[in-house]
């Protein structure tokens, strides 16, 4: 049976817990008046600033060096074609063949060339007796100039079909256009070409090229010569020259083709080769930090946080001059640098903060 309470005893219940909760809050409650009392000012400050560590860098000589990664190509790649129409008659050569410039390749049939020659030649004579002739009737007054004229336009006239006549002989033999290794061989005996048809196809190792892309912080470094080093995936490393710098960069990525020239006269290294190239440039002054201390400001830039007089903290973009593992070598940095090492992923650009010095902290116990 549920228990009858009075409204007078609801009443003075309520009464008490109202009281209670009062009573409660004047307990609890701080004395606004004595809050802060005994800490100076400068201890309210710091107990509102975020405390960072700072350590104080001074740069160091470093003899930087720029390396990317390239790929080997060939010095020169050329598709030799026929300059004349005929049947291939004789392949002198297979693919993979050391080939010197001059070399005679292939030859098509002969056909009529031999006998269009000699034809040419026998009207040169012909022409060159007619004008001779002429010449002399005209000096003894008995010709015109008008037919010495024509004498030796037709004389001048067949000299040429001669000199055509011998050069469609001379290009029945297909000739190597420098030294190279014949790459590729995609005509066969028999096979009839047209001017145009492709029949070797011709590569130059030597010097060998690796062509690879600098970004636009480094291009500056360069110049035409400087050495390089290039270490291949199959541990061989080779020493070359810069032997091409481009003018403009790349519009999507902003870098820089640049290529080395490396002797290869074993020809041992081929064409898309993967490699990673060095390239040592003057030394310059930089800075050793921790590679945990980088930061990314809105951007995406690389940087970081230094606290300038006023303790105001500066978000600072550097470029990664080398990667040695476990610290970085960056430049970009002021001369008198106060580098935030501990804290600084929970401050921002522009906020004001307590320092505290590196030696400092590890001194304290």
């Amino acid at each position: 049976m549920t228990p009858k309470f009075s409204s007078q005893t609801v009443a003075l219940i309520i009464g008490v817990l109202a009281l209670l909760w009062v009573l409660s809050g004047l307990i609890t409650a701080p004395d606004k008046k004595t809050k802060g009392v005994g800490k100076t000012s400068e201890t309210v400050k710091r107990d509102v600033l975020s405390k960072v560590r700072v350590s104080d860098l001074r740069a160091e000589n470093f003899a930087y060096t720029i390396t990317v990664t390239g790929r080997s190509k060939a010095d020169r790649h050329v598709e030799v074609k026929s300059e004349t129409s005929g049947m291939i008659d004789e392949i002198l050569v297979d693919k993979g063949a050391v080939v010197k410039a001059g070399d005679i390749l292939a030859r098509l049939e002969i056909r009529d060339r031999q006998a269009r020659l000699d034809e040419t030649r026998q009207r040169v004579s012909q022409r060159e007796i007619e004008f001779n002739a002429a010449q002399s009737l005209e000096n003894k007054g008995f010709n015109s100039r008008i037919k010495l004229a024509e004498a030796r336009a037709d004389l001048e006239m067949a000299r040429t079909e001669l000199k055509q006549a011998q050069i469609d002989l001379n290009k029945r033999e297909i000739k190597a256009p420098f030294d190279g290794i014949i790459n590729e061989r995609p005509a066969e005996i028999g096979d009839f070409l047209s001017v145009g048809d492709p029949v070797f196809s011709i590569v130059d190792l030597d010097p060998l090229k690796i062509s690879a892309f600098i970004a636009e912080r480094d291009i500056q470094d360069l110049t035409i010569g400087s050495v390089a080093h290039a270490e291949f995936l199959n541990g061989k490393s080779l020493s070359g020259t810069v032997s091409f710098i481009a003018l403009a960069a790349q519009e999507q990525a902003r870098t820089f083709e640049i290529e080395i020239s490396i002797p290869n006269t074993d020809f041992q290294m081929k064409e898309g080769f993967t490699a990673t190239v060095k390239i040592p440039v003057a030394q310059r002054a930089a800075y050793k930090i921790s590679p945990s201390i980088l930061s990314l400001d809105e951007a995406g830039k690389i940087g970081l946080k230094i606290i300038d007089q006023g303790n105001t903290v500066k978000f600072m973009p550097v470029r990664i001059l080398a990667d040695e593992g476990t610290h970085m070598r960056v430049d970009g940095l002021p001369a008198n640098t106060r580098l935030i090492i501990v804290g600084q992923e929970f401050v921002m650009d522009g906020q004001v903060v307590d320092p505290v010095s590196d030696e400092t902290a590890k001194a304290a116990p």
